[in-house]
C-alpha cells in the first residue's frame, strides 16, 4: 500500500475506530517525546496504515493479509497499537471502535478505492478466535501486556464461541493485570453470555466478581467495585424470567428502581414479561429450587428497598377461571399537577413522592464535607486518576491548601450553625448565584461579569413570595476589576439583609450551597439549572444524590423581567409501588436524558411529549 493512500481515507471511514486511544498503551506510562514518522521504517508505517484502514471498514481480511505479507513474510515489526487494533478487529468492532487518528486533508473515497479496501471475507467466530489467540501468544512471547480493550476483545470472542469457562479464566487474569484497568464492558459481555444461555449462577458469579476486584500494586492491595448499569439489569431480569428465579427478579428490579429514574422500553417490556409469565403466580404446594442468590457467594448486599412482592400466592383449590391475575395497562396519562393516573387499571390512584431516609440524608451531608476537606472520598482514590466532569486528571492538594480549605469550611459551618442552627426551617431556598448570573449571557459582546440585576430580580421574586433565601456567589465576582460600580448598591443590599454568602477563593461554590441545602433539611430547595454532574461523579452514593436532586432542585427561566420557577413535581417519576399489589413504571418522553441503554442522550421524536406510565396490579376474580 502506497503511503499516499493515507490521504484517500475519509474521516467517516475512520470514525468507526474511535475508542482505543494511545493512552491505553500500557507500555507508555510516562510522557515520551513522540517519534516522528519520517524517522520510522516506511514498512512499519505501511503496516500500521493498512490495519488502521481495515478498522475503518471493519475488514479483518485486509488486515490479516497485511499481517501475513508484511509481518510474517517480510519480518516487518508490528507496533503494540497495531496488535491492539487487530485484536479488536477480530472481535468485530460491534460495540465500540478503535481510535486511529484522522488524516490532515481527507478526501472522499472513490468507488474504486472503496471496493479495494472494503471487500471483506466472512470469517466464522472460530476462525476469528484462532487468529486472535495466535496474536495473544505472539504478544506473550514478546512480553507485550494486554490492556483493557484487548482483554475485552478476547473475552467477547470467547463469549461468541461459547467458551465461557475459558472466558472466565481470562477475566480473572485481566483482574490481576496492572496494565488492565477494569471497565464494566469487560464484565458485561460475560453476564450477557451467561444470561442468554440461561445460566443465572454464572451471571451472578460475574456480578460478584466485579463488585470486589482486588488489585495489588506498589501501595498495597486495593479493592475496586464496578456497578451494574441498566443493560446488565435487563439481561438479569430476562434470565430470571427464563428460569423462574423470583428472588433474583425481586433483587434486580429493586436495584433498577433505585438506579434508573426512567427505564428504556426494552427494560419495561422485560418487567412486563415477568408479570405475564407463570412465575408471577405461585402455588403454596409447588416446590421451588434454591435461588441463585443463595447459591452464589459475594453478591454485595442491597441498599435498595424491595420493590416486591412480584408474585402472588395462589391456592390449588382455585379453578382456572377464578385464579387471580396481573392486569397491565400501558401508556396511561397522568395529571401532572396532582400525580393522579387518568385511566387504566389504576385509574384515580396517586403517585407518591419518594423521599430519602434520614440515614441516607446524613450520609450525603458527611460525604459532601469529606469531598471538601479531603478533595475526594477515600473510596474514589482507588478508582480513577481523573476528576470527572471533563476536568482532566485530579490535582493533588498540598497540606497548606488543605489547611486553608479547612479554615474556610469551618468559618462556613460556624455561619450555618449560628444563623440556622435552631431555625433550619426558615431557609426555604438556597440560590446558586453564578448559575443565575450567567443565564442567557453567552451572546456576542456579553460582559465577563455575572448579571447582578438578573440575580437580584430572582432574589426579590422569591422574597415577595415570602421565601427565606440564601444567595451564594464566589468571591471573584466581587473583584473591583470585574464587578461594575453600579452593582455596589445591589451587593450592599444583599449584605445588609444578610442573604449573601461569599464563597472563598480556592473553593467551589457548589460545595457550599449544596451543604447549606442538606444542613437545613428537607424543606430547603436549591435554585439552579446546573445538573451537578461533578457531584454525581464524585458522590459515592450516586443513587441517593439523584433522588435528592429530583426532590429538591428548582429550575428557572427568565423572560425579560419575568421569572419562571419550576418546582419539583408533587410525586416522583420513577418505578414505585402504590400498594402491596400495584407497580408503576414511567415511560420515556421527549426531553428525557440519560438514556443509558439505547445509547441516546435524549428520548427521540417517536416518544410521547407527555408523561405516560405502565400500570401493573393484581386482580382477584
Amino acid at each position: 500500500m502506497d503511503t499516499s493512500d493515507e490521504n484517500e481515507i475519509s474521516r467517516d471511514s475512520l470514525k468507526r475506530c474511535a475508542d482505543q486511544s494511545t493512552s491505553n498503551n500500557p507500555t507508555s506510562k510516562k510522557k515520551r517525546s513522540k517519534i516522528k514518522t519520517k524517522h520510522m521504517d516506511p514498512k512499519i508505517l505501511e503496516l500500521r496504515r493498512i490495519i488502521q484502514v481495515s478498522c475503518g471498514c471493519n475488514n479483518l481480511h485486509k488486515a490479516i493479509g497485511a499481517y501475513d505479507e508484511l509481518h510474517l513474510q517480510e519480518g516487518v515489526k508490528m507496533e503494540a497499537q497495531s496488535y491492539y487494533n487487530l485484536l479488536n478487529l477480530c472481535e468485530g468492532l460491534t460495540e465500540r471502535s478503535v481510535h486511529i487518528g484522522t488524516p490532515k486533508q481527507p478526501k472522499s473515497l472513490t468507488e474504486e478505492t472503496t471496493n479495494e479496501i472494503c471487500v471483506e471475507k466472512n470469517y466464522s467466530d472460530e476462525e476469528r478466535k484462532k487468529f486472535a489467540f495466535h496474536l495473544k501468544d505472539e504478544m506473550d512471547s514478546m512480553n507485550l501486556p494486554l490492556n483493557e480493550t484487548a482483554y475485552t476483545a478476547l473475552i467477547r470472542i470467547l463469549c461468541k464461541t461459547g467458551d465461557l469457562k475459558e472466558a472466565e479464566t481470562l477475566l480473572y487474569q485481566a483482574d490481576g493485570c496492572d496494565q488492565c484497568k477494569p471497565k464494566l464492558r469487560m464484565y458485561s459481555c460475560m453476564i450477557s453470555a451467561f444470561c442468554k444461555r440461561g445460566d443465572l449462577d454464572g451471571a451472578l458469579r460475574i456480578w460478584a466478581r466485579m463488585s470486589s476486584i482486588k488489585r495489588i500494586n506498589k501501595t498495597g492491595t486495593q479493592e475496586i467495585s464496578i456497578d451494574l448499569s441498566e443493560r446488565e439489569y435487563l439481561m438479569l431480569m430476562k434470565c430470571a424470567t427464563m428460569v423462574g428465579d423470583t428472588k433474583v427478579m425481586d433483587r434486580v428490579l429493586s436495584e433498577l428502581a433505585e438506579d434508573v429514574l426512567v427505564p428504556s422500553l426494552d427494560t419495561t417490556n422485560a418487567i412486563i414479561d415477568w408479570f405475564q409469565s407463570k412465575h408471577s403466580l405461585r402455588s403454596s404446594l409447588d416446590c421451588y429450587s434454591v435461588s441463585a442468590l443463595d447459591r452464589i457467594q459475594g453478591i454485595p448486599p442491597s441498599e435498595a428497598p424491595s420493590i416486591g412482592p412480584i408474585y402472588a400466592e395462589i391456592s390449588n383449590n382455585h379453578a382456572d377461571e377464578s385464579l387471580p391475575f396481573w392486569e397491565i395497562s400501558k401508556s396511561i396519562p397522568i395529571d401532572s399537577s396532582t400525580g393522579v393516573l387518568k385511566s387504566g387499571c389504576l385509574s384515580d390512584k396517586k403517585l407518591q413522592p419518594v423521599a430519602l431516609t434520614q440515614d441516607t440524608w446524613d450520609a450525603m451531608l458527611h460525604m459532601n464535607e469529606n469531598i471538601v476537606l479531603k478533595g475526594e472520598l477515600e473510596e474514589h482514590k482507588k478508582m480513577s486518576e481523573f476528576a470527572g466532569g471533563g476536568k482532566g486528571k485530579k490535582r493533588i492538594l498540598s497540606g497548606d491548601e488543605l489547611d486553608k480549605r479547612a479554615m474556610h469550611w469551618n468559618t462556613f459551618i460556624h455561619f450555618l450553625t449560628t444563623e440556622y442552627g435552631q431555625l433550619r426551617n426558615k431557609l426555604d431556598i438556597v440560590i446558586d448565584g453564578a448559575n443565575i448570573g450567567y443565564y442567557k449571557q453567552n451572546f456576542g459582546g456579553a460582559p465577563k461579569h455575572v448579571d447582578y440585576r438578573q440575580i437580584d430580580r430572582v432574589v426579590e421574586h422569591l422574597r415577595k413570595q415570602g421565601k427565606g433565601v440564601l444567595l451564594f456567589l464566589h468571591e471573584r465576582h466581587f473583584s473591583k476589576k470585574l464587578m461594575p460600580h453600579w452593582a455596589d448598591k445591589i451587593v450592599r443590599k444583599w449584605e445588609t439583609d444578610k442573604i449573601l454568602y461569599r464563597t472563598p477563593h480556592g473553593s467551589n461554590d457548589d460545595w457550599f450551597w449544596m451543604h447549606a441545602a442538606l444542613y437545613c433539611g428537607r424543606g430547603t430547595m436549591v435554585l439552579s439549572n446546573d445538573e451537578m454532574r461533578d457531584h454525581h461523579f464524585q458522590m459515592l452514593a450516586h443513587r441517593s444524590f439523584l433522588r435528592w436532586k429530583e426532590r429538591h432542585q428548582v429550575h428557572f427561566d427568565i423572560e425579560g423581567k419575568r421569572v419562571i420557577l419550576k418546582y419539583p413535581d408533587v410525586y416522583s417519576r420513577r418505578i414505585q409501588r402504590l400498594d402491596s399489589e400495584s407497580l408503576i413504571i414511567p415511560l420515556p418522553k421527549q426531553g428525557d436524558e440519560n438514556r443509558f441503554l439505547d445509547g441516546a442522550h435524549q428520548a427521540d421524536d417517536t416518544s410521547p411529549t407527555e408523561e405516560t406510565y405502565v400500570c401493573i396490579t393484581l386482580k382477584r376474580r
